[in-house]
């Protein structure tokens, strides 16, 4: 570039210098021969490097992005100009600038160019006014607010998916579910198992105590206005409602027992407007722990809500923060550049005082000038405002209402009340320019008659004589009313896209509330390969420590591949069939291999699907292993009692309902009534006994029933037709008849209890002549008399009187084995099968007294509730346990440490602390830990009213799981030594019927510390 240029035209242009928006003068050849401080402003150029230039040659195309043809466009736009003299307009461009500090770098950059040719006395083209105006924040704008919206319909379709498949969970969820509205509970929306509680009745659209009147007067309509009124989300477990599930009276109403939370529903403005209802039914689990008496323990509560959200809300909430930074970048952008330009004019106004002798000089050029720039421009002269100059622009402006030598004020009337002939004076006055950025103007369209709002950048800029005064105005006005409106629809659209997406985030967040408090196991898995994409915290419990979210069902949970609930799924996925399990067991395999034992569950495999296709399955499931266990327990101990039953030396049968259903019968009274079992189960008693109608049994088998009162009958006098027989035979019997009540204490049957007196009644009517006969038969009968007494009260202890009386056929056994060894040959007892068998038969032996000892020992410990207690000195006792178990220690190596000075006694039955002692104390020796010897340390501590005794040892511990078994009697936990799985029941047994209590705190591969607390004498 040459060190001095001299264009073709004056060599200042102050007025074209700092006109706001950024333009070029060139030459007819393309050269640049002026730029304007705005123009270097946006281009990140500087003059020196322009001027003298071809424009194609300081701002070449960007390599990178020639596919716009930008300089191909730009070129075209100049010939178009220099071969019509005409004005061109060009359409967007996207034209990438030179990065000034980066070589071969260049800025991403959007324009709207203008070119308007100047022309000289004949009509040729002398220059070309090249304008810009910087579109780039409006493209990037756009473009963000296009994403924006994307994201926003992506969003509302993600939304709305999971609305629907939440939906289908709902429905198909085996709970109940239902969503309230308003004060007055409005069903809103009700599952199917919620509407099975209530029949065909029609709920949706009804008040709760309108739909379901037989809930008057019950707490859940008051727990329901409580949660609608405070917000606090209820839970309840094993409430009782009575429901009428068949819609007919009120007396057919059933007790049904639910787990169930009420949860407050929210506006997005955070009001309650309703309440939704997540139950299930427990009935079965509730009664069955009614009918056994060691399942008291209630079930579980929901456990505490999760406090994290998941991946999905932190993305969303992490891209509409990115976009709000972004709209602020922006509008600091735009402020600086407002703050800029202003300055900018500030500083070109100041410079234009100095310049305007110069500019009097150049005024023919600039008015052809200023006639072809792209913005209004006017001069007004004398304190009213006379037009002397206005380009077209300005006339289209005003829809051509100025004419010269017209006041501002007459030609535009509405710009007075908006402030404007107010600057106008200012400016005039004062001398001091006025800046204005997007300014509302009401101007009034000439054609239309109507008013129009615009906005506009404009400056008024004092014009002096060549004095001090003021003789005219300078208007300088650019319509910005495009920008100003979109970026209003722009905000406006930002508002209301944050507003929904927010909304959107509430009502996700509540949904996703539900399933993380929900005592279900929710889980959803995506893909064929069933890769876990959510589960809520009552699924991971049931995995504790397991890395789930991301990997397959396959990799997170392999037992459920050998366990075929793999193939399950696979099934669901490929049919888009539901599946529904039920009881179905699962076992837990640990990572050390450890198989724990099977939970059984109640649940559905959902397949739900995105654009008609299926894209996973929801799974929903319930812990239903209390309940089954229940049934197996009870269904055990149905068992049990039908084998002490069928074994009773007595008479038993039981009979339900008012027929008096014969439900269980023993041998003995099967014997006695001369028929079969098949003749009489599951028959009312006076339909399977015909013969006993009439015999006076009827009343006082009702008056039992129906007063639930006890009857007793001696002698009864009872004709029956016996099989051995066939004949109708007279008997004589002995029957109590107890009364059998329900869990609401009804009686709903009778179990009778007796034996057949035929013997004695006849041989006391035969021996009536003798006196003596007659006072042995009495006595004889009244012994009788009194062995049905005991044995009637002997029932109630008949474990232990079973266990007791085995012993001696088994002592019998024992000495026939051994009367066997001796009297077998030499040569028989030679025979290796002979001795393998007989050891066999004696170990048997063995083993079966051990087991009837420990239950003779266990029915004496339930029947002895109280011991009498004495001062004991605690050191001798655990002296003389350690002196029985001398053997063990010095076989392990172990020590028995003991701190009980501090509290030396103890007030408790000597056999009874012995049984305790020795218990634990070998417990601790027998389950060392196969890498120490044993340690057992024995601590008594003096605390108020109680002596507290810690038995601590640092053998192989115990998990939680089998911490909450090693009470139960029977119980073995580790099988590589010898045990009962009676001691630990035993001892708790002392302790607890004592009014004492003990517990137990262990770590695996650690120890295990127990804590027993026994009273201490009232004083």
């Amino acid at each position: 570039m040459p060190d001095a240029y001299t264009p073709d035209l004056p060599s200042l242009l102050p007025v074209f210098d700092v006109l706001p928006d950024p333009y070029l003068l060139l030459s007819p050849e393309l050269v640049i021969e002026a730029v304007n401080e705005a123009y270097l402003l946006v281009s990140l150029s500087k003059r020196e490097d322009l001027l003298g230039r071809h424009i194609l040659d300081v701002f070449p195309e960007n390599p990178a992005t020639l596919e716009a043809h930008a300089a191909v466009n730009l070129q075209a736009s100049f010939n178009q100009v220099l071969a019509t003299r005409q004005p061109h307009t060009m359409a967007r461009q996207r034209y990438d600038i030179p990065a000034p500090d980066q070589p071969d770098h260049f800025l991403e950059r959007y324009w709207l160019p203008r070119n308007v040719p100047v022309l000289d006395a004949e009509g040729q083209v002398r220059h070309i006014l090249h304008g810009v105006f910087d579109e780039t924040e409006k493209v990037r704008t756009e473009k963000t607010l296009q994403i924006s919206q994307t994201q926003e319909k992506l969003l509302h379709n993600a939304v709305a998916l999971q609305r629907q498949q939440l939906y289908d969970t709902f429905q198909e969820a085996p709970a109940m579910i239902c969503v309230l509205e308003g004060p007055q509970h409005v069903y809103q929306f009700v599952n199917p198992p919620y509407q099975a509680l209530v029949g065909d009745r029609l709920l949706v659209g009804r008040p709760m105590a309108e739909a379901v009147p037989e809930l008057a007067g019950h707490a859940i309509l008051d727990l329901l206005d409580n949660v609608y009124r405070t917000g606090k989300t209820f839970r309840a477990s094993e409430m009782m409602v009575q429901l009428d599930q068949e819609g007919s009276q009120l007396q057919n109403q059933e007790k049904h027992y639910f787990n169930l939370i009420y949860k407050a529903r929210h506006t997005a403005a955070g009001d309650i407007n309703g309440i939704f209802v997540f139950a299930y039914e427990v009935t079965a689990q509730v009664l069955a722990r009614q009918q056994v008496q060691d399942l008291n323990q209630e079930l579980a509560a929901i456990n505490d809500e999760l406090r994290a959200s998941n991946a999905e809300f932190l993305l969303a909430n992490t891209e509409l923060s990115k976009t709000q930074q972004q709209l602020q970048l922006l509008n600091q952008q735009l402020e600086a550049r407002v703050a800029e330009r202003t300055h900018e004019m500030q500083q070109a106004l100041h410079e234009a005082e100095q310049q305007r002798e110069l500019l009097r000089l150049q005024q023919a050029m600039l008015h052809q000038i200023l006639e072809q720039v792209p913005a209004a421009v006017a001069t007004l002269s004398g304190p009213e405002h006379r037009y002397v100059f206005f380009n077209e622009q300005y006339q289209r402006l005003v829809t051509g209402r100025a004419r010269r030598g017209l006041a501002v004020a007459e030609a535009l009337p509405e710009v007075a009340a908006q402030g404007f002939i107010n600057l106008l004076d200012g400016v005039f006055t004062t001398g001091e320019a006025f800046i204005g950025t997007e300014v509302p103007l009401l101007l009034q369209n000439s054609t239309t008659g109507l008013p129009e709002q615009r906005y506009v950048d404009f400056s008024y800029q004092p014009l002096f004589n060549d004095g001090t005064q003021t003789p005219g105005i300078l208007a300088f006005i650019i319509d910005v009313t495009d920008k100003v409106v979109a970026h209003q629809q722009m905000t406006t659209m930002q508002a209301e896209l944050l507003a929904a997406a927010q909304r959107r985030l509430l009502e996700r967040e509540n949904l996703y509330q539900i399933f993380e408090q929900t005592p279900a196991a929710v889980l959803l898995l995506r893909q064929p390969g069933h890769v876990i994409e959510y589960f809520n915290p009552a699924y991971g419990r049931l995995f504790p420590g397991r890395q789930l979210r991301g990997l397959t069902i396959a990799e997170a949970q392999p037992e459920a591949v050998e366990q075929g609930f793999l193939a399950l799924l696979d099934r669901v996925f490929q049919t888009g069939e539901t599946y529904v399990g039920n009881e179905l067991p699962f076992s837990v395999v640990q990572p050390d291999g450890q198989v724990l034992p099977p939970r059984y569950f109640n649940f559905t495999y959902q397949a739900y699907r995105e654009q008609g296709q299926v894209a996973g399955v929801s799974v929903f499931a319930f812990d239903a292993t209390e309940q089954v266990l229940a049934r197996q327990q009870r269904e055990a101990q149905q068992a049990e009692l039908q084998r002490i039953f069928e074994q009773a030396p007595v008479a038993i049968a039981i009979m339900r309902g008012p027929n008096l259903v014969l439900e269980l019968a023993n041998q003995e009274i099967i014997r006695l009534w001369g028929r079969t079992l098949p003749q009489v189960l599951g028959r009312p008693f006076f339909e399977a006994l015909p013969d006993t109608a009439g015999q006076g049994l009827e009343q006082v088998l009702a008056d039992v029933v129906a007063s639930g009162t006890p009857h007793s009958i001696t002698d009864m006098p009872v004709t029956l037709a016996r099989a051995h027989t066939g004949q109708p035979t007279l008997g004589y019997f002995n029957f109590i008849f107890q009364p059998l009540y329900d869990g609401d204490n009804r009686p709903t049957g009778l179990i009778a209890l007796g034996n057949e007196v035929t013997a004695q009644v006849l041989a006391r009517q035969a021996s009536e002549m003798s006196a003596q006969q007659l006072k042995q038969l009495t006595e004889a009968l009244q012994a009788t008399n009194d062995q049905l007494t005991r044995t009637n009260t002997d029932l109630d202890t008949f474990v232990y009187t079973a266990s007791h009386d085995l012993k001696a056929p088994i002592a019998n056994i024992e000495g026939l084995l051994l009367a066997l060894r001796e009297q077998l040959p030499a040569e028989a007892l030679a025979a290796a099968q002979v001795t393998q068998v007989l050891d066999l038969m004696q170990d048997s032996v063995a083993r079966f007294q051990q087991t009837l000892g420990y239950l003779s020992d266990v029915a004496m410990l339930q029947l002895a509730q109280t011991e009498p207690t004495e001062p004991l000195d605690l050191a001798a006792h655990i002296e003389a346990v350690r002196l029985d178990l001398v053997p063990m220690l010095l076989a392990s190596g172990g020590q028995l440490l003991m701190q009980v000075a501090d509290c030396p006694t103890v007030y408790f039955s000597p056999k009874n602390l012995r049984s305790i002692l020795y218990n634990l104390l070998s417990n601790g020796l027998k389950y060392a830990h196969p890498d120490r010897p044993p340690v057992v340390q024995v601590r008594s501590i003096c605390l108020p009213g109680r002596v507290q005794l810690e038995v601590q040892d640092n053998g192989l511990g115990l998990t939680q799981e089998q911490q909450s078994k090693l009470f139960v009697m029977f119980q073995r936990l580790h099988t590589h030594v010898e045990g009962s799985g009676v001691g630990l029941y035993m001892v708790k047994r002392i302790v607890e019927n004592a009014g004492g209590s003990i517990g137990v705190q262990s770590q695996p591969g650690t120890g295990t510390r127990f804590t027993i607390t026994l009273p201490l004498p009232a004083r």
